[in-house]
């Protein structure tokens, strides 16, 4: 299973963002997964490298970001499954009109990107889509398919990681999504 670590930055200004986001790809050998402005007025960076690499660019984050920064978070040892889902590609190509689905919603970006983790580690789905506070004001969300047990079991875990860092705000389970709804998923999600 392959992993990486990442680095994630809520700024309170996007021009501070988009400033700082700079300093953490010069300073330290990451990668960027996302740098983004978020509703309302605030930036979004994620960068994801060796652990050394990402906690010198969070470092540098908090200190050229300093009362701009919101939140703060290195998240170890990440399944690639998690950052490609974040980064936006998806293999959908697995979901059929007879899967089941969950979506997980949360505020506390750091501990959704964990949830998804700890999803992924455990239960065989695919990830349909992963929005981090982008188009949907300062909710985020996730959401996976695949056989409806799996599906069910995935969503007790998530739940559960998110409930004891106080972070769930809501899921659900759709058992076989009506086929507007699938076919909605399936070509329509929104990239904004």
């Amino acid at each position: 299973m392959e992993e990486s670590n990442l680095a994630i930055v809520e700024f309170k200004s996007i021009s501070r963002g988009m400033f700082v986001t700079d300093a953490m790809l010069k300073a330290a050998k990451v990668n960027l997964v996302i740098a983004s402005s978020l509703c309302p007025g605030k930036y979004l960076t994620i960068v994801e490298g060796e652990t050394g690499a990402v906690e010198n660019s969070l470092r540098i984050a908090e200190e050229l970001g300093g009362m701009h920064v919101f939140s703060s978070e290195v998240v170890n040892s990440v399944n690639m499954k998690v950052i490609h889902a974040i980064y936006g590609k998806f293999n959908n190509d697995k979901i059929s009109i007879n899967s089941s689905i969950a979506i997980i919603e949360s505020m506390q970006m750091a501990s959704l990107i964990s949830s998804a983790d700890e999803v992924i580690d455990n239960v065989p789905v695919e990830f349909i889509d992963f929005r981090l506070a982008r188009g949907c004001g300062v909710n985020s969300f996730y959401i996976f398919g695949g056989e409806l047990s799996s599906v069910s079991e995935g969503a007790k875990i998530a739940a559960g990681f998110l409930n004891s860092r106080g972070a769930l705000l809501a899921y659900k389970i759709i058992s076989g999504p009506d086929k507007e709804v699938f076919r909605w998923l399936k070509s329509s999600l929104c990239n904004c």
